[in-house]
């Protein structure tokens, strides 16, 4: 049984800010200690370098209108009505690579899900996913592209059927609210 670890350095490219909660370095930091304890030598593990997903993986979900505002605003600067969009002071601010940074997380959990449903292995660990919040145009709750929804949109487009489970201490809404109306995907 092969299990998968994502990562890449280049999370560290992006920073939500001094004072935001979500300290990147903690990637990182938990990489280095899974390294330190020889877990990624173990036979059973395959570490893949982590890849962005491509623009139109996003589009699986998320609107174009909120998509072309995240671009915009991937230069660090907040513009026009973007409050609107859930972005700016407090939980998702506006920082420079903030899209980029999505596409990364997002490419991680797509190449996750392909590990798995491939069968290269049966489990696969994205260290940086699980942004459970984000809404179809708004983000939330430090999540700006919802990259499991994106990764069970792809395991849907093949016909799978998927019982998403949340283990996070937040209520994963953003995941609930995307699949409110479908038999195919169960959320727990």
């Amino acid at each position: 049984m092969k299990t998968a670890f994502l990562y890449t350095d280049a999370y560290l490219d992006y920073d939500y800010g001094p004072t935001h909660p979500l300290r990147i370095i903690r990637l990182k930091l938990t990489y280095d200690l899974i390294k330190a304890y020889g877990l990624l030598n173990l036979p059973s593990v395959q570490f893949i370098p982590t890849i962005k997903a491509e623009e139109e993986n996003l589009m699986a979900f998320h609107s174009e209108e909120y998509l072309n505002l995240l671009r915009q605003a991937n230069e660090g600067f907040l513009l026009g009505d973007a409050y609107l969009y859930g972005l700016g002071p407090g939980d998702n601010p506006v920082f420079p690579g903030l899209y980029h940074w999505s596409l990364l997380v997002t490419g991680a959990t797509l190449q996750a899900v392909d590990f798995v449903a491939e069968r290269k292995g049966e489990i696969a660990f994205n260290i940086a996913g699980g942004l459970h919040h984000a809404m179809r145009s708004r983000a939330s709750g430090f999540c700006y592209i919802n990259d499991p929804v994106i990764g069970i949109m792809r395991l849907l487009s093949w016909g799978k059927r998927v019982a998403y489970i949340d283990i996070d201490a937040h209520h994963g809404d953003g995941v609930q609210k995307a699949f409110y109306e479908t038999n195919q995907v169960l959320t727990i």
